[in-house]
């Protein structure tokens, strides 16, 4: 049963990184992977736990910041994001879409993407947008309408 409970949590974090991109989830998977194989050794669930805790805590704390800045550009390109070919595509939004911490969720050609504004209102659900520039996974967007002058 314990096996299990780790191929849950491991499953779990996969699917919670690739909606957050975030590089925290995918270090309790890691951590869940190690208590896997230690389940399959016959250790007892307390020690499975502890095994969890402590790999999930060190592989977040040493190769997590070494992970973020190998992946990501430095902090200042946020502020210029990149032209892709998301581009000019244009999509419908799903949750509402926010600044860059209130992030919401368009759907383009049936794929989903989290998506930012920087118009300075939310955008509503079911509201057609265009991307106006991308960084990593997440687009910006803009109403349809703004950019016809409406």
């Amino acid at each position: 049963m314990a096996v299990l409970f780790w191929v849950v949590i491991i499953v779990l974090s996969g699917l919670a990184e690739l909606h957050t991109n975030a590089l925290a989830a995918l270090f309790v998977g890691v951590g869940a992977g190690v208590a896997f194989v230690v389940a399959l050794g016959g250790a007892s669930f307390p020690v499975q736990a502890l095994v969890w805790l402590v790999v999930t805590a060190l592989t977040m704390g040493l190769l997590r910041p070494y992970a973020l800045k190998k992946l990501r550009p430095p902090a200042g390109d946020l502020a210029n994001p990149i032209l892709t070919t998301l581009t000019g595509q244009f999509g419908v939004v799903e949750d509402e879409v926010g600044d860059e911490i209130h992030p919401g969720r368009i759907k383009i050609h049936g794929e989903h993407w989290r998506a930012v504004t920087d118009v300075g209102a939310s955008i509503a659900v079911a509201t057609p947008v265009v991307v106006t520039k991308a960084y990593g996974t997440t687009l910006w967007v803009e109403p349809r309408e703004s950019l016809n002058g409406h």
